[in-house]
């Protein structure tokens, strides 16, 4: 027969035990709570992470299959290996380096030329007092940014045209000089000059706000201070703007390597090789002399040369010393 002072002795216990269980539940639910806090921002960037991993990854490791085989066959395993063959064909008869200078040069004129001219009609709409005409000022600054590249290079063709274009009509009607032949004697010049008119607006709507985030207080100390409109914008607003001029300026930079449309609209890669980008370069290996292998190892130098300006930029002018 059970003796009867045990049953409380057993309440008790089992009282107890619920008492130890019930914190271990809260501490275990606190803690998958926490974890789940803290890993939350990577779930939200998770599916862009794939999705990027799919549209970049995986045509990148194509490109460097095609830049080591001789022809790209339905066998997969069954290609010719090359080995390093159709770098050297790029390097020696591919005209690359050629198209390297090309470019780099028309990157860093266009860069410059664009980023000064932006920050100069910035500061000019940002220095008018009337309302409204900031808000024409900033619609009729923007307007070129939204032609087309196609239709941007045959407008161009047409208005530089020597024989029909107005741009040459207009140079001899309001100077004693001839009018060049922009398509055949600058051709370099006219595609710089060209995406800097069709970008400037860019960095213009970058270097504008900017400005307007510049406070108020700054301006008023420099100007109590006796310090000039120059000095100002020395020592006072561009120095207060260098993340906005680096961010501007390192998207527009890695923009001007992907230029294709415009130059090869107006005249693509020509006269001869004049413009030849790398991009119109990669274009015309591909689709013209059916090299892909060439056109895959100029493309694959092309990612990793324009990827380490991009890391040296940031590396050197970005994040140690703009955020300081």
């Amino acid at each position: 027969m059970r003796n009867s002072s045990d049953r409380p002795m057993s309440t008790s216990g089992q009282t107890q035990s619920q008492t130890q269980a019930e914190p271990t539940r809260e501490s275990s639910h606190g803690r998958l709570r926490q974890l789940w806090n803290d890993y939350l921002p990577y779930w939200f960037v998770t599916p862009m992470v794939l999705v990027m991993v799919m549209i970049t990854f995986f045509p990148g490791a194509y490109d460097l299959y095609l830049s080591v085989i001789a022809e790209p066959t339905m066998d997969v395993f069954g290609a010719d290996f090359v080995g390093l063959s159709n770098y050297e064909t790029a390097f020696t008869r591919g005209g690359a380096i050629h198209s390297f200078v090309i470019t780099i040069t028309v990157v860093v004129s266009a860069l410059l030329l664009e980023s000064v001219l932006g920050f100069l009609l910035a500061a000019l709409v940002a220095g008018v007092e009337s309302s409204r005409a900031k808000s024409f000022y900033r619609v009729l600054f923007i307007i070129p940014m939204a032609v087309a590249p196609v239709s941007l290079a045959t407008i161009g063709r047409i208005m530089l045209n020597s024989e029909i274009g107005v741009i040459p009509y207009l140079i001899e009607a309001a100077t004693p000089f001839a009018a060049p032949a922009f398509l055949s004697e600058i051709p370099l010049l006219t595609v710089i000059l060209l995406d800097t008119w069709n970008w400037t607006p860019f960095m213009f709507i970058i270097f504008y706000a900017g400005l307007s985030s510049v406070p108020i207080t700054l301006i008023e100390a420099s100007k109590v201070d006796g310090a000039p409109l120059w000095r100002r914008y020395v020592h006072v607003i561009i120095p207060y703007m260098k993340p906005v001029v680096f961010v501007a300026t390192l998207i527009r930079m890695i923009d001007l390597f992907r230029t294709f449309g415009v130059v090869y609209g107006l005249t693509q890669g020509g006269p001869g090789t004049a413009t030849q980008l790398v991009s119109i370069n990669i274009y015309e290996q591909m689709f013209i002399n059916n090299s892909s292998g060439v056109a895959a190892a100029i493309a694959v130098v092309y990612l990793v040369f324009v990827v380490a300006i991009a890391n040296i930029v940031i590396a050197k002018v970005g994040f140690e010393g703009v955020w300081d």
